[in-house]
């Protein structure tokens, strides 16, 4: 009788690649924040991350020339110009040298996120064929879960420019607020509650143009309630999905104003708009415990994770886990950052909220 093997011959590196490419193509609100992670962490939970601010643009600067320099000879088509007859320029033409400034800031690992399965040796015997579609994505969804709606938390804590003193929203633009009227079922009713929403989205675009936030990478974020209007809106227009597989996995139900549109039943009646660098999620991995079976730690897309086999006896079964630590995080600009002459500094601008109210009709 031949001896009887394990079926399924795990390498913990492979698995590991193929969980963080599974999570990421799982995630939604979790994959829209830029990530950042370090295999080589050595620290633990409560420790920080210094992590690069990216600068702007160096300044372009035109100098060091008073005067078009032109050939003097002119008139006659047989004769040219030689060297000595284009005078030099009188003042220096050097470059201004600019400096990639890069500041810093740090991000706290706040939270150690795990989850782990138990697999029986009579699962393994009888009941598992396949690791990947009844194991591997089951753990790598709940990571997926967990970050959607982690996400969805900080993204209704954090994105808001109630920081910014008067003067600055003045110079930026600040939360935008919006009335709405309540349903009634009638077309001019939906109108004009599209009209209104639009018409904040209109401000709240304003606002992201005078603060230079870059113009790719936008996101509105809302609830069910606030995509019910947009999509009862005649003027607006959803994205083809026919060629973006992207899209659909990223809950992108359709573009307006330059804003990419994903929804999640984590909001309401709200709404918030900000840039793909307005968040940043920074990921580390714990070392490989002495005990463990087998480990691996690997990066995929900015994510950092764990994955741990080992082996319980006294159940005679295995268990796998996954497990990473991590903090989230707003972006806020350079201390030196301004606007129109106002000082902004260390403010967080990159991404802001709107609040929608509904209003009874008149005589209601």
């Amino acid at each position: 009788m031949p001896l009887t093997t394990h079926h399924f011959n795990l390498d913990p590196k492979q698995v590991t690649i193929a969980a963080l490419g599974l999570l990421d193509r799982q995630l939604t609100l979790g994959g829209l924040p830029a990530r950042y992670s370090e295999l080589s962490f050595i620290g633990g939970l409560g420790d920080v991350i210094n992590v690069n601010r990216e600068s702007r643009g160096i300044p372009v600067q035109a100098a060091g020339i008073t005067a078009p320099i032109k050939n003097p000879i002119t008139g006659d088509k047989n004769r040219l110009a030689a060297a000595s007859d284009r005078p030099l320029p009188a003042d220096p033409r050097l470059a201004p040298q600019g400096f990639i400034n890069e500041s810093r800031f740090a991000v706290q690992l706040s939270t150690l996120a795990q989850n782990s399965t138990v697999l029986s040796m009579e699962q393994i015997a009888f009941d598992l064929r396949k690791f990947g579609s009844q194991v591997l994505t089951k753990l790598t969804r709940g990571f997926a879960e967990y970050f959607d709606d982690t996400t969805a938390a900080f993204i209704k804590a954090n994105i808001t420019r109630s920081g910014l003193t008067a003067a600055q929203q003045k110079a930026v633009g600040g939360d935008v607020a919006v009335s709405i009227p309540a349903a009634d079922g009638t077309a001019a009713n939906m109108s004009a509650r599209a009209l209104a929403l639009r018409a904040a989205l209109v401000d709240a675009r304003m606002a992201m143009n005078l603060a230079q936030v870059p113009t790719s990478e936008r996101y509105l974020i809302a609830g069910p309630e606030v995509e019910a209007i947009l999509l009862k809106d005649p003027e607006f227009v959803a994205v083809d999905y026919s060629g973006d597989t992207n899209a659909l996995r990223r809950a992108i139900i359709g573009r307006i104003y330059g804003f990419d549109i994903v929804i999640h039943n984590s909001f309401g009646l709200e709404a918030y708009l900000f840039h793909k660098s307005a968040m940043i999620l920074v990921s580390a991995c714990p070392a490989i415990p002495m005990g463990a079976v087998q480990g691996s730690i690997q990066n995929i897309n900015g994510i950092a994770t764990r994955m741990l086999i080992d082996y319980d006896y006294g159940r005679k079964a295995d268990t796998i886990g996954l497990d990473t630590m991590y903090g989230l995080s707003t972006v806020a600009e350079d201390p030196d950052y301004s606007v129109r002459g106002t000082a902004i500094g260390e403010k967080f601008v990159r991404g802001l909220k709107i609040a929608i109210t509904e209003t009874a009709p008149a005589g209601g």
